[in-house]
């Protein structure tokens, strides 16, 4: 927030619900000195980490609830059906609802495509990978085995949310990352993945290579996507569990966690061409391993 207190209060903004809805970080201490010791208090326990923003989030976060909500301010008198939807949902949690004009609410939440809705929510928090599926002998008989893939320091929260949006698009059982140098799942994470970050399966562990390593001894096979590799991605078949492995946006995969995949592919495509976004790719290759059954496709081996 760039804006003072009495410069957002001349557009019409109550003091003690400001302080209520918005996200001050670091700057939530000077602004809760307004009021009475008890209500500097309240106000500091309540005040939210992140403002969502953009209408398919905020239904997701709605639906699913994953995240602690406080409040949801929205257009005032809204005529559009979807933002009419997302107040009855938050009326019918009991959810507090502040209904804002144009301005305000892009005071409230600048520069980004809020679309008329903004909820105010803690963070959302990462599933366990404890739950991580474990492949069972039944699945060779419904060629459904699963599929996860694992982001080596995707760094930006575009990318994040685009893979995950794919990743929820194909079926993929869940998303894991490193808990240091990762994207977090912020509300930009959310906007970009069209809300699914809320609802998909997001785990983070420790040790990127140490867990694709335990993960191998259960029965998984790791993939790495590499613009280097000499294998195409066209050659797998989806005869087994996979781990999908993409990298960095400019550095691509570590070489622990390369070192740890049982396989590199690439995607074949006009060399004079610069490399796909990681986020195109990881679809493409999505699409490989979830729908295309290639009688010729060559079998591996450890």
């Amino acid at each position: 927030m760039q804006q003072s207190l009495p410069h957002l209060f001349a557009h019409g903004f109550r003091k003690q619900w400001f302080l209520k809805i918005v996200n001050f970080q670091k700057k939530s201490e000077r602004y809760v000195r307004f009021g009475s010791k008890k209500t500097q208090q309240a106000i500091s326990k309540s005040v939210p980490s992140e403002l969502l923003y953009g209408i398919l989030p905020v239904q997701q976060a709605l639906l699913h609830r994953k995240r602690v909500l406080f409040s949801l301010s929205i257009k005032e008198s809204p005529a559009s059906k979807r933002l009419k939807y997302l107040q009855n949902m938050a009326h019918e949690i009991s959810l507090s609802v502040h209904y804002l004009n144009q301005g305000q609410l892009d005071i409230l939440c600048p520069q980004v495509p809020h679309q008329g809705v903004v909820l105010s929510c803690g963070p959302l928090p990462y599933a366990d990978y404890d739950l991580l599926d474990t492949p069972l002998p039944a699945a060779k008989a419904t060629h459904r085995f699963p599929i996860y893939v694992a982001m080596d320091r995707i760094e930006d929260p575009r990318n994040l949310g685009a893979i995950v949006r794919s990743c929820a698009f194909f079926n993929v059982s869940g998303v894991i990352v490193p808990r240091q140098n990762s994207s977090p799942l912020s509300p930009a994470v959310s906007k970009s993945s069209a809300g699914m970050v809320e609802s998909f399966p997001v785990m983070a562990v420790a040790n990127l290579p140490r867990f694709l390593k335990e993960q191998k001894k259960k029965g998984y096979w790791i993939v790495g996507l590499d613009t280097q590799a000499e294998l195409s991605v066209t050659t797998l078949r989806q005869d087994r569990p996979y781990i999908l492995v993409v990298g960095n946006e400019g550095q691509g995969m570590r070489k622990l966690v390369k070192s740890s995949c049982d396989w590199q592919v690439t995607i074949s495509g006009n060399i004079k061409v610069a490399a796909l976004n990681v986020s195109n790719a990881t679809a493409i290759a999505l699409y490989q391993l979830t729908e295309l059954r290639s009688a010729n496709s060559e079998s591996f081996s450890r």
